[in-house]
């Protein structure tokens, strides 16, 4: 059983969390007992932390209690990290090199990533990134589930699974805060003599990555796919961006459907767009996006799920708790 968490910002891992928990209420399956669980940027951070078994309140708390994110965040980094970025951001572009690099790419997704080396480099550190997952990764990449993570290699675009085999070795800790190193925010992450951001340039969902790991079922939840129409959010370019996000998926699910793959997806609806609103790093919404994320896939679960077989009840990880 494969789990796919997609992009989505701040406001995305609220929906995340509260997706997974329908889905835990409504259909007797545990998301943290997936075989394959993998995350790109906010997915990254809902993937370590349902790998640790994390409960959804603790989660929240830490949006919620500003004071609680910065001990987390001073734990992770031993005393040096801290929630706020002084500084202004540069004016430069990050990476000509890359940018140049991609308009000669054979792969059409490289050169969409090659694109972000014409943007500033990011400035912020990652400390929150890593303050709201340290309890999920202090003991490492987890034993029951292969967790990969996704990123991009600055100077050539190319993605990186870290987790998979086949990529370079990494800390867990490294590895989410590489995820969701989004261009002009957060600033690159340095694994293995190498930088590494966000892997939402090579795609928000990433779900071909689980091709050729035998996963017979594989649920994506992916908080910025979305198609629907029917408020002013939906006609500007931010729309636009969510339609764009669901069309690559759905190439990504007839890739993974092609290989004899069960593939359901769950995006957001109406309602949980207008939570969500167009700040995705707000995290003062945290709770009435996860409440909203929670009720609406929990009312549409039985249609999303149709003709998908999920695993019935399986052990679940020993839960761990974020810090007090």
């Amino acid at each position: 059983m494969g789990l796919v968490l997609g992009a989505g910002g701040i406001t995305g891992i609220a929906w995340l969390v509260g997706a997974l928990e329908a889905v835990r209420e409504h259909s007797g399956w545990d998301p943290r007992t997936a075989d394959v669980i993998a995350g790109t940027s906010a997915g990254a951070v809902a993937a370590v932390v349902t790998a640790a078994g994390i409960p959804s309140a603790d989660l929240l708390a830490m949006a919620e209690q500003p004071e609680r994110l910065e001990r987390a965040i001073r734990q992770a980094t031993g005393g040096r990290g801290r929630a706020t970025a002084p500084g202004r951001p540069p004016l430069l572009p990050g990476s000509l090199r890359l940018a140049l690099g991609g308009l000669v790419a054979a792969d059409p997704r490289h050169r969409v990533a090659s694109l972000q080396g014409l943007v500033p480099r990011g400035w912020r550190a990652g400390d929150e990134i890593r303050g709201l997952t340290h309890a999920a990764v202090r003991h490492g990449w987890p034993r029951h589930t292969q967790l990969l993570l996704h990123a991009c290699d600055v100077r050539t675009g190319a993605r990186v699974a870290f987790g998979h085999p086949d990529a370079p070795a990494a800390d867990v800790a490294d590895a989410v805060v590489a995820s969701c190193a989004v261009p002009a925010y957060y600033r690159p992450v340095r694994i293995g003599g190498r930088e590494y951001i966000d892997g939402g340039l090579a795609s928000f969902s990433n779900a071909d990555s689980l091709l050729g790991l035998e996963c017979d079922v594989v649920l994506c939840l992916s908080p910025f796919a979305s198609r629907h129409r029917g408020s002013v959010l939906d006609s500007t370019l931010f729309g636009a961006v969510r339609r764009a996000t669901a069309w690559r998926l759905d190439q990504e699910v007839r890739q993974l459907r092609a290989a004899g793959t069960e593939v359901a997806v769950i995006g957001p609806a109406g309602d949980d767009l207008r939570a969500m609103g167009l700040q995705v790093m707000d995290r003062s919404r945290s709770r009435l996006v996860m409440e909203t994320g929670r009720a609406s896939v929990g009312a549409r679960l039985d249609e999303l799920l149709a003709g998908v077989a999920l695993p019935g009840p399986a052990p679940r990880p020993e839960p761990r708790l974020l810090a007090a």
